[in-house]
């Protein structure tokens, strides 16, 4: 992490090459074109200028007026010629990384959301904040990328153009100025290695920082009610003190390199004078030499120290890097997990509910959390699973969904495309209210069903209240948790799925709205298994599977119920915030 070394390069490689291998390679490859070729012009007329400059000081030297103004209507030439270029190559640039950036956060949703990876990776906390990775890492890289690899390009080509200038001119500066730049570039790399690393935690401490700010910004109701706003306050001070204190050191090392590179940039402009002085007093350079070598000297030098001038952004770039690939590498081993052949759970599709012997494990196996549960279920029943809290319920859904997979046993199925699972803090989208009820797969709804539906789960005022379905608001912000769970089942009536898993679906409702909501689902062809313990729920079911109580389990530890809890800590939009 904290230098160059080859697992950097074979993660940026990793990051790089898929896009250039994809279907936007074509044009990809074609704006990359364009803009070296700019920049190969721009290289180009910056050689041309130096000749016209050193002219233009011998003409001055010579008073030849003639020659003078020639040289000044090239210049004017080599302006014109050089505005559309300056215009084109950023804007080339951008637009090649807009697109690049477009495709790389497509591609890295689909390996976050491919096969559940993301809620394994957030479920075992095995990388941290990956929102930030994906909305603002991903941008950084494909700037950083195009940036250094044009600039590399640029002070390669550059560096061989004016080298061969100034040893036209004095080879024993060229071969001084090559030597200043190595020790240069070795002694700043020494010197600011340990940024990779600082920079790497700045991002993540100020990412952890942002994200208890969103937190508490997202429940200040529930942190007003507990009354808890100077615990908030110190957790917030705790996150930052990190910030800070990382930040210090940064400082620090900032500090100890430009203690270097401060005085090595200055000197650098000195040398060709000292170097070249003594040939001019005595008469064997004319000024125009003079003045092209030290012009000449100027631009390899900011060539040849690339990585002197540029380190402070490498070692963000590193930074950078490092988390995407700790990231990719995360998704691909979450999907190659739930893709094995390892000892897990056996999951079969077919038309019926069955389950056989499961026994459901922590990640780790050290513990049990379920043991030994068998039940089936014919289509058009409704089966209830019911216990005490923290028997593990939750996880015996999560398994069914495919989403708990550690432990043995089997599972018979439908497909997930025919099962509509309702958590009991339900999942409200960013949208409209027909977003709402139309969600997951029920999309050109006719208004009617829509209608029909919210008066079935009682909520008929809700498009009046709002301004009718198209109506977009912070639907976790505007409606209870009772409205939230009711407005739940009305998807579940308009989606019409052939198997429906509820847990704790009506845990925020009354007696009365529990009934008349499970009286409606008897009305459907669904097969309904509920998760829950109130006794209310048993008149729904011809069914039920009582789950041990925890003294029963070997699973009976705190470490089991926290286990529980980080698994249902998935990463969910605002619009599903907890309540107390």
């Amino acid at each position: 992490m904290d230098k160059f070394d080859r697992s950097f390069w074979k993660g940026l490689w990793s990051l790089v090459s898929p896009y250039w291998a994809s279907e936007k390679r074509v044009r990809a490859v074609a704006l990359l074109a364009t803009v070296v070729a700019l920049s190969l012009a721009t290289i180009g007329m910056r050689a041309l200028f130096s000749y016209v400059s050193r002219d233009v000081m011998n003409s001055l030297q010579a008073k030849d007026a003639a020659r003078f103004y020639h040289l000044m209507l090239l210049y004017v030439l080599w302006v014109a010629l050089f505005a559309p270029i300056a215009a084109f190559y950023p804007y080339l640039t951008g637009l090649l990384g807009v697109e690049w950036r477009e495709w790389m956060s497509e591609w890295f949703v689909r390996l976050g959301l491919r096969n559940n990876a993301l809620y394994r990776i957030m479920r075992d906390r095995s990388v941290d904040n990956p929102d930030q990775r994906i909305s603002e890492d991903i941008n950084s890289f494909t700037n950083g990328s195009l940036t250094f690899s044009l600039d590399t390009l640029r002070a390669l080509v550059t560096a061989a153009t004016f080298f061969g200038i100034l040893w036209s001119i004095s080879s024993g500066l060229a071969l001084c100025l090559v030597a200043y730049t190595a020790v240069g570039t070795w002694a700043t790399v020494i010197i600011g290695r340990r940024l990779v690393s600082i920079n790497f935690d700045q991002q993540r401490y100020e990412a952890d920082y942002r994200f208890a700010l969103m937190h508490a910004r997202d429940n200040a109701e529930e942190i007003a009610l507990y009354q808890g706003a100077g615990d908030e306050a110190r957790q917030l001070s705790k996150r930052f003190a990190q910030v800070v204190r990382n930040f210090r050191l940064l400082l620090r090392w900032q500090r100890r390199l430009t203690f270097f590179t401060e005085p090595y940039e200055d000197a650098a402009y000195l040398v060709p004078y000292f170097a070249l002085a003594g040939v001019y007093f005595s008469g064997h350079f004319k000024l125009g030499e003079f003045t092209q070598a030290t012009y000449a000297f100027a631009v390899l030098q900011d060539s040849l120290t690339l990585v002197v001038d540029r380190f402070q952004s490498l070692a963000d770039y590193a930074s950078v890097v490092n988390r995407l690939t700790a990231f990719r590498r995360e998704c691909d081993k979450a999907y190659m997990r739930a893709s094995g052949n390892g000892e897990r759970i056996e999951l079969v599709e077919n038309g019926r509910l069955e389950i056989r012997d499961l026994t459901l494990t922590t990640p780790d196996r050290s513990r049990t959390l379920l043991g030994g549960v068998s039940a089936s279920l014919n289509e058009g029943g409704a089966l209830l699973i019911t216990g005490p809290s923290g028997v593990g319920k939750t996880s015996l859904m999560r398994a069914v969904a495919g989403l708990w997979d550690h432990g043995n046993g089997r599972i018979e199925r439908p497909p997930l495309s025919q099962i509509l699972f309702l958590p009991q803090r339900p999942y409200l989208i960013l949208g409209s209210l027909r977003d709402q009820l139309c969600y997951p797969r029920a999309a050109d709804t006719p208004d009617q069903v829509l209608f029909e539906a919210l008066n079935d789960v009682n909520l008929r005022d809700l498009p009046a209240r709002f301004g009718g379905l198209d109506a977009e608001k912070d639907w976790a912000a505007v409606l209870s948790v009772g409205e939230q769970q009711r407005l739940a089942f009305a998807r579940l009536l308009i989606n019409r799925p052939r198997y429906a898993f509820l847990d704790e679906a009506t845990s925020a409702l009354d007696q009365e709205n529990e009934e008349r909501l499970y009286t409606r689902l008897a009305r459907m062809p669904t097969t309904v298994v509920s998760l829950g313990h109130r006794p209310s729920l048993r008149q729904f079911h011809s069914q039920v599977l009582e789950l041990g109580s925890r003294r029963s389990l070997d699973a009976a530890t705190p470490e089991d119920a926290a286990w529980e809890r980080n698994a249902a800590q998935v990463p969910r939009s605002r619009d599903e915030r907890p309540k107390p």
